[in-house]
């Protein structure tokens, strides 16, 4: 219950914003999840960090569950990008999706916009939702967001990073996900 005069904005019982933001397919697989990492940590005022995945090729040996550890340790705000698919089963032996699962890492999933009417949001959502991923929602990259298209989908769409200018979708996508987060936050409290 919200005190008198609490605004739903307000942070004070809020926890930092700590995202991952994976990428399905070929827009993980491609440079585009690291530039809309930074364009939408730039966006939410958080620090974009390097990506999660350059720790564990980036000739350390660290296991990828001391990453993790080494994640959630990291105060203040931000987002980190994992330039790979979630889904895909990795060297050492599992799946991103369900090591983001059992850290229970808040993750938004970054779509391309030629695969948003595709098959392809409401699989790697499944994927997630199944592994226990805190999924905030699902983003497109690029193009013209359909909201309408995106609303009869029934998927957890927050908006998206538009090229070129996309000031109101910016600002869209902005309210959504802190709006989104705050509703997390709130039911893990």
């Amino acid at each position: 219950m919200k005190a008198a005069g609490s605004s739903p904005h307000s942070s004070a019982s809020i926890p930092p914003l700590r995202l991952v933001l994976v990428g399905a397919a070929s827009v993980g697989a491609a440079a585009g999840v690291e530039d809309a990492a930074n364009r939408l940590g730039a966006l939410l005022g958080v620090v974009a960090m390097a990506p999660l995945l350059a720790a564990t090729t980036g000739g350390t040996d660290a296991p990828v569950e001391v990453l993790m550890a080494e994640l959630s340790r990291r105060g203040g705000s931000w987002v980190v990008p994992l330039p790979q698919d979630p889904g895909g089963v990795q060297p050492w032996g599992g799946r991103w999706s369900e090591l983001l699962g059992a850290w229970r890492q808040p993750t938004v999933l970054l779509i391309d916009a030629q695969q948003a009417d595709g098959g392809l949001p409401a699989a790697s959502t499944a994927l997630l939702q199944l592994g226990g991923v805190p999924l905030l929602g699902l983003i497109q990259w690029g193009g013209r967001f359909d909201r309408e298209a995106r609303r009869r989908d029934g998927l957890p769409w927050l908006g998206a990073l538009v090229q070129g200018d996309g000031a109101d979708a910016d600002a869209d996508l902005s309210l959504s996900l802190r709006r989104r987060w705050n509703q997390v936050a709130a039911d893990a409290a």
